[in-house]
């Protein structure tokens, strides 16, 4: 080998170890320049040098010599994958998403296995455009509503018109069919505004006016006048929680005619109570692990992170779901009357009484709405309604506090507006845990398979030590094994709450199971480090690898490597004893109209090819057990949490003949070794589903094997891509 630059690179080195960054990186490219035939085996000790020193300067808040040293560092290795995601993924941080995306479109073209990049890339879109807008767009029923009111309502060469909340601007060019005089559109994002004024360019929208502002922030001048008709569909699942009443009330005083119009002219909120153990399971703390946990009198809650309600696709739930009571009108408003649009956001208090249509128990309460976009024209989001809307989904109010009914009763619901977001109000004493928590508690059937474990742990721990030696790690959202030990007499215990509201509701429950506090060390939140341990050894170890979405959380994943490798006594039990990773292809037309929009739904437009390319590869929070979608291969091991680096290609039987969108991915998790195992592919599981789609759609025929490439990268994040065969 040419010697020239090695000297270079061993100072570089020596400046490293005495953490002399700035100059180590300098040595290092120094060195690349004298000898260009070294740099290949020298990338990763310098991208190493580099992390350390740009870690550095990011503390000191010196962005722009991060972005300097990004650049030198391509100019080096212009085709160094890991550099460009690394770069783009500073440019994301940064707030300069076109430049992201240059880079991670560029790492994925030059590898597109690789799965770090592809993850970026999709954190990205999802951020650029929120994946509600293909759902809304693909729904037909409510764009030919639209257009059917829009069509009903302006007078050609008249109206003025103001979109507001335009979006893709579908509703602008709706407009367009009846000639109005002029229409402005506003949207307070740039990506939407940008959209929206390709596609009205596109589609021959002519005296368009796109405005990137918020409508509350946009000035008279800006919309070129005061305007005679207004257009809006910025309503979410609760009705009023974008913001929809200020921005009307705003536009009444500001932006419109006195005698100006509103498409939706009025709309009206219903709520109904109903049973779902479903619902309940995702919110509240239930009877079953509370009486495992003996708190059976506490009401424990998801923490609301200032949300009033969630939102959900309860049509999809079936025989899941009962409705216990008649629907009955919350709220109904005529957005033409300002005034009534002001008393109601001042609206501190509403009474309304359910009639109770069967004996049985209320354990949550729905939300949905109708949009009188005129006195024809109606939209509805009622889920037993075949002909609703699908573009929103129902508000869920979880705070409802399970109540038993008999038929005919009269069941009395509160709730307010104050400050233009419905608020149901709280039954009782309520105690908050993270979601995370109350999803891994309420899979009973999980926490019994991990009770079930503790007798064979117990024996096998007890040939170790006296179970008054035995000091345990439990990495869970609740340490369900830890705890179970401690009763058994265990010394200590070190485990992890997501939040300080969990780590109070640990110590409840360890009091009141007379564990005592000072056998117990609780780790807070997310910055804890493999450093905490120290030098402390463990007898037996269980590990949570996963995020409630069914991704796998890579710094835990790292964590459980390390407590195996460096904390476990020999011979010691580390749980769980393996996971598999497990996939099926499947067709889903949900999951296709939630990731793509076909021009056909939007009255053959040309806006999917502006749309689309904002299009991800993997979707997470699946219900699975709810998810509409067709089978087309058997189930399939596609690997283990401990898969290798790399790329493998297997071979997936087919069972149906169909064109195939998405390979649906859980897990099995065997806990301990030749024992029982469980799958994350069941309902009430803690861990929800994931999905990787392929577009296009890959045709399969029953009895033959289609490829699926499984890549990995280096620190075990992975995904699974159907494999289009040239």
């Amino acid at each position: 080998m040419n010697q020239q630059g090695l000297e270079d690179i061993e100072m570089a080195r020596q400046m490293t170890t005495n953490g002399c960054y700035n100059k180590a990186f300098d040595l290092y490219i120094m060195a690349f320049e004298k000898n260009v035939a070294i740099k290949s085996a020298y990338e990763s000790e310098f991208r190493m040098v580099m992390t350390q020193l740009n870690e550095v300067l990011m503390t000191a808040n010196k962005m722009e010599d991060v972005f300097i040293n990004y650049t030198r560092a391509l100019m080096t290795y212009p085709n160094s994958i890991i550099i460009l995601n690394d770069m783009g993924k500073f440019l994301f941080k940064c707030g300069f998403y076109e430049k992201a995306w240059e880079h991670f479109e560029e790492a994925l073209n030059l590898d597109y296995t690789f799965v770090n990049a592809e993850k970026n890339f999709n954190s990205l879109k999802n951020l650029l455009v929120e994946r509600w807008h293909f759902r809304m767009l693909n729904d037909k029923v409510r764009n030919e509503a639209y257009r059917a009111a829009i069509h009903e309502t302006v007078i050609p060469r008249v109206d003025t018109i103001l979109d507001l909340g335009t979006g893709t601007g579908l509703l602008t060019v709706y407009a367009s069919e009846c000639s109005p005089r002029i229409t402005t559109a506003c949207d307070g994002s740039k990506v939407m505004s940008d959209l929206a004024t390709a596609i009205t360019q596109e589609n021959g929208c002519e005296h368009c006016i796109i405005v990137n502002k918020l409508s509350t922030e946009m000035q008279l001048h800006e919309a070129g006048g005061k305007r005679t008709l207004l257009l809006t569909e910025v309503f979410d699942a609760g009705l009023f929680g974008e913001h929809v009443l200020q921005s009307l009330i705003h536009a009444w005083e500001n932006m419109l005619t006195d005698n100006a119009r509103v498409i939706p002219s009025k709309a009206e909120f219903f709520i109904i109570g109903a049973k779902c153990d479903f619902l309940h399971k995702r919110y509240q703390l239930c009877s079953p692990i509370k009486e495992i946990l003996n708190v059976q009198n506490m009401n424990v809650h998801v923490l609301t992170f200032d949300e009033t309600y969630d939102c959900e696709d309860v049509h999809f739930y079936g025989d899941d779901i009962k409705y216990m009571t008649e629907a009955k009108s919350l709220v109904c408003v005529d957005f033409n009357n300002c005034q009534e649009l002001k008393n109601l956001i001042e609206m501190d208090h509403c009474e309304v009484e359910m009639v109770v249509q069967e004996t049985g128990e209320i354990n949550t309460v729905i939300g949905f709405f109708n949009l009188y976009l005129t006195d024809n024209i109606t939209i509805t989001t009622d889920p037993r309604s075949d002909r609703r809307a699908n573009a929103w989904q129902q508000a869920i109010f979880y705070d409802k506090i399970p109540v038993q009914v008999v038929e005919n009763d009269i069941v009395p619901m509160y709730f307010s507006l104050n400050g233009g977001k419905l608020t149901m109000y709280k039954d009782d004493t309520i105690i908050r845990i993270s979601p995370e928590t109350i999803r891994f508690l309420n899979d009973i059937e999980y926490v019994n398979a991990i009770a079930a474990c503790i007798g064979t742990t117990c024996i096998y721990l007890g040939q170790m030590a006296e179970m008054s030696q035995i000091t345990v790690v439990d990495l869970s959202p609740f340490p369900v094994f830890g705890l179970h030990l401690l009763m058994r007499g265990a010394k200590s215990l070190t485990c992890c709450a997501k939040t300080d509201s969990d780590k109070e509701f640990f110590e409840i429950v360890f009091e009141c199971n007379n564990v005592p506090l000072s056998n117990i060390t609780i780790l807070i939140g997310d910055e804890w480090t493999q450093e905490g341990f120290k030098d402390e050894k463990y007898h037996a170890i269980f590990c949570n690898i996963f995020e409630v979405c069914g991704e796998i959380d890579l710094r835990l994943k790292a964590m459980a490597e390390h407590l195996k490798q460096h904390h476990l006594i020999q011979e010691g039990l580390f749980l769980p004893a393996s996971i598999k990773l497990m996939g099926q292809i499947v067709k889903s037309n949900w999951l296709d109209i939630n990731n793509k929009l076909y021009d056909e739904n939007v009255s053959n437009y040309k806006i999917s090819k502006h749309l689309n390319p904002y299009q991800v590869t993997q979707n997470f929070c699946i219900d699975f057990s709810h998810l509409e979608y067709t089978p087309l291969s058997d189930v399939c091991v596609f690997g283990t949490s401990d898969s290798t680096e790399g790329v493998e290609v297997i071979d997936v039987p087919i069972i149906k003949d169909g064109l195939a969108n998405a390979v649906l991915c859980w897990y099995i998790i065997e806990l301990v070794q030749d024992l029982r195992e469980v799958t994350t592919n069941r309902k009430n599981c803690f861990i929800d589903g994931i999905v990787f789609i392929t577009d296009p759609k890959i045709r399969v025929y029953r009895g033959q094997s289609t490829p699926v490439l499984r890549s990995v990268d280096s620190d075990g994040a992975f995904k699974l891509t159907m494999h289009l065969e040239e």
